[in-house]
């Protein structure tokens, strides 16, 4: 579930703790798949005793560069998130100079850490990040015209947009009043440049509203500080089934769109 806005918000929020700087004194890894190829063993020898340079994010994931030369990579995948505090749903407890610890909890068990020399083993994979300078409006342009696709689909392929995933795509075609199941080359001119605005727009309020929690759950998103995001309150279609839709009134109505649950307005965004 967590999107860019969620993971830019723990990746500012391991910033804003101190943890860049400090060295990694001890790793303890309690669910040995989130670590694969690597052992938990072999994981925990390479970075103990690393320092931790600088911590960032591109797309979905967190990357962590050591003094070692190599790069920690974390994807949060459905319910993944870093934490301050000791909870039964700890995979992960790290222990970093200075006495600051830091707990990864999942309770999908889903999350990845990977271990790489290169980060470009894994970013050369995708697309720009929907929120760097090499995201433009030419770029998604391109994208939409010389491919014959649904929309949504297209916006949530990470190899072509990084970041993007269910609620932030829903939220940027009702933005624009485009039919999720719309055919990518058959938007307008204006449609393209306005999509690229909704995009950039919606993702940044996700961002100042540190993302999206669509509930109270164990497995809902929660921040560093086991906090929910405030950004639920500002959304305009996704999980909104039923509800009226703001801009005209009409009850919004769900569909699935390649397997994916998607909240649309019937009368607003027509096929």
């Amino acid at each position: 579930m967590p999107e860019l806005p969620e993971v830019e918000t723990i990746a500012r929020q391991l910033r804003e703790r101190g943890v860049e700087g400090r060295e990694i004194l001890a790793l303890r890894i309690d669910w040995p798949r989130m670590v694969e190829p690597l052992t938990p063993a072999a994981f925990s020898n390479a970075l103990c005793g690393t320092k931790i340079n600088t911590v960032s994010r591109t797309g979905k994931w967190i990357q962590i560069q050591l003094s070692s030369g190599q790069h920690w990579m974390v994807h949060l995948r459905m319910a993944g998130s870093f934490s301050k505090r000791r909870s039964k749903f700890d995979r992960a407890e790290v222990l970093l100079s200075g006495g600051m610890k830091l707990y990864f909890r999942d309770t999908r068990k889903f999350g990845r850490w990977k271990l790489v020399d290169d980060p470009q083993e894994i970013l050369g994979q995708l697309g720009p990040d929907a929120l760097s300078k090499h995201f433009t409006g030419t770029y998604l342009e391109q994208q939409l015209t010389h491919r014959k696709r649904a929309i949504k689909p297209l916006l949530l392929d990470q190899s072509l947009i990084a970041g993007i995933g269910n609620i932030y795509a829903d939220e940027a075609l009702w933005a624009t009043s485009i039919h999720p199941q719309r055919c990518s080359s058959s938007l307008t001119p204006e449609e393209r440049k306005a999509l690229y605005r909704a995009i950039r727009h919606v993702l940044r309020i996700g961002v100042q509203n540190r993302g999206t929690s669509l509930g109270k759950g164990q497995t809902n998103y929660r921040d560093m500080n086991g906090e929910s995001g405030s950004h639920r309150k500002r959304v305009k279609a996704y999980g909104r089934k039923g509800l009226p839709c703001e801009r005209c009134g009409t009850p919004l109505i769900k569909i699935v769109v390649v397997q994916r649950g998607t909240t649309l307005c019937p009368t607003c965004q027509v096929r």
